[in-house]
């Protein structure tokens, strides 16, 4: 008698832990649900496909155009410190999720600043006609004179030095976006950040060959002087004839304060960050009170015509409007769960049912 009655309790325990969660008494043991938070294989599945292509196509078109880049020397070091963290991380910490898309995050960062700018270089040194005389063009016939709106300017050194400080908050800002969306445990968001910024460089750099520019400073204001208005935009100049001409036959780590004139990157970067932190109202108008200011400080402290800052712009909706059929392409929601699930599906603990010898 008391086997059966033993039976007859196994077997109802069997159906009771085979039965959905919310059909099973209040009852029921914690120590029979337990949470499983396995971290998947790699969070930013887009961004290191496009991530690693982005580096062999700099590798390649290095090679192509005989110009050395060191720049990318450091990147191999740089995934295999990635790969080794990872591991060790998984394995010692496994439920460490954050620090685990922290990882991949900053490798992400390394590789893709290093590439790009590579990439932004070898594209300079494409020697096609320079296009300066029409982007003048462009700006006089939307009744905007870049020469005369400096001059004045020059004589507004605080305001100058306000959006100078604007202006300088580009890689700070792209830097922040990445921890902000870490420690909120968005890696689906975070991706898509990563794959916008891609797209929009990537776009520049193409626009860059086909549209190459030395930019207002060389073009119209070569034989000026100012008093306040930052003038780095000769040395870019220099650097892009240096470039066109052959002269210069390594891309080293200087690179990475990039070149392209058209179309402005910081007006797509003030346009890609406040779309990516548009989920925290708490943030936003602040972003776009910065970005507001760092579009309006592109033209004066970034060598840039008017129409740069209006192809910028074009640039961050192409690339905003891009990035999310990449992704799905590149990461299928379906591979974090669902796409209805939401941003932090892949972060989310799932509860499995364990039987009693477990």
């Amino acid at each position: 008698m008391d086997q059966v009655s033993d039976h007859t309790s196994r077997a109802g325990q069997g159906r009771f832990l085979d039965a959905p969660l919310e059909d099973r008494p209040e009852e029921l043991p914690r120590s029979v649900l337990q949470p499983t938070q396995a971290l998947p294989a790699i969070n930013l599945r887009a961004t290191a496909i496009l991530m690693l292509g982005i580096y062999v196509s700099a590798i390649g078109a290095s090679a192509l155009l005989e110009i050395g880049a060191p720049i990318l020397n450091g990147v191999p070091l740089c995934l295999t410190a990635a790969v080794v963290l990872l591991t060790y991380g998984r394995k010692t910490f496994p439920n460490a999720a954050r620090t685990v898309l922290l990882v991949e995050a900053v490798c992400a960062v390394i590789v893709l600043g290093l590439s790009l700018a590579c990439l932004s270089y070898l594209a300079a040194a494409i020697d096609l006609p320079l296009r300066d005389p029409e982007l003048v063009r462009l700006d006089r016939y939307l009744g905007f004179d870049w020469l005369k709106s400096m001059q004045s300017l020059d004589g507004r050194p605080r305001l100058l030095d306000l959006l100078d400080a604007a202006y300088a908050t580009f890689t700070f800002q792209l830097i922040a976006t990445v921890l902000i969306l870490v420690q909120a445990n968005r890696p689906r968001d975070l991706d898509r950040f990563f794959i916008t910024f891609i797209c929009a460089s990537v776009i520049s750099e193409l626009a860059s060959i086909m549209i190459p520019t030395l930019g207002p400073m060389s073009a119209l204001a070569a034989h000026s002087s100012f008093a306040n208005l930052p003038t780095l935009g000769r040395t870019t100049a220099e650097i892009v004839i240096a470039l066109r001409d052959g002269t210069l036959k390594e891309i080293d780590a200087d690179a990475v304060n990039g070149i392209i004139s058209f179309p402005s990157l910081h007006a797509a970067v003030a346009v890609i960050v406040p779309f990516s932190l548009c989920w925290n109202r708490a943030l936003l108008g602040a972003v776009i009170v910065l970005d507001s200011a760092m579009l309006a400080s592109a033209v004066p402290c970034g060598n840039h015509y008017l129409m740069d800052v209006v192809g910028g712009v074009i640039t961050a909706a192409l690339a905003i409007v891009c990035s999310r059929p990449v992704q799905n392409l590149l990461d299928p929601p379906w591979a974090c769960e669902t796409a209805e699930a939401g941003p932090h599906a892949c972060a989310r603990p799932r509860r499995r049912a364990v039987s009693a010898s477990e």
